[in-house]
């Protein structure tokens, strides 16, 4: 499918909007596996939310808060590829679906 590149939304944050009900667990595996795959340390933060942080010389963080039908990304310092996340996790969520 094509993606769609996320609105800046009003919370300055990327958002990515979930097509139909994905389970909570099923978008916190994603968001994790996803983070993971790019090099990030992935911290859990909250039920809801996750801390993306990337090691090394321009190291970077963002908070991850995601729900059953949308995720959104807020860079908290440095810059980390908000866009790359959104597109990794969504092809996460896309792989578990096609299962």
């Amino acid at each position: 499918g094509s993606t769609q590149a996320p609105d800046e939304s009003m919370s300055g944050g990327y958002e990515l909007m979930l097509k139909g009900h994905t389970k909570t667990e099923a978008v916190h595996h994603a968001i994790m596996k996803a983070g993971k795959e790019m090099g990030l340390k992935m911290t859990e933060f909250k039920s809801n939310a996750i801390i993306a942080e990337k090691i090394g010389d321009d190291s970077a963080s963002a908070t991850v808060t995601f729900s059953n039908d949308k995720i959104i990304v807020m860079q908290e310092s440095g810059d980390i590829d908000a866009d790359d996340l959104l597109e990794a996790i969504q092809e996460e969520l896309e792989k578990e679906d096609s299962h």
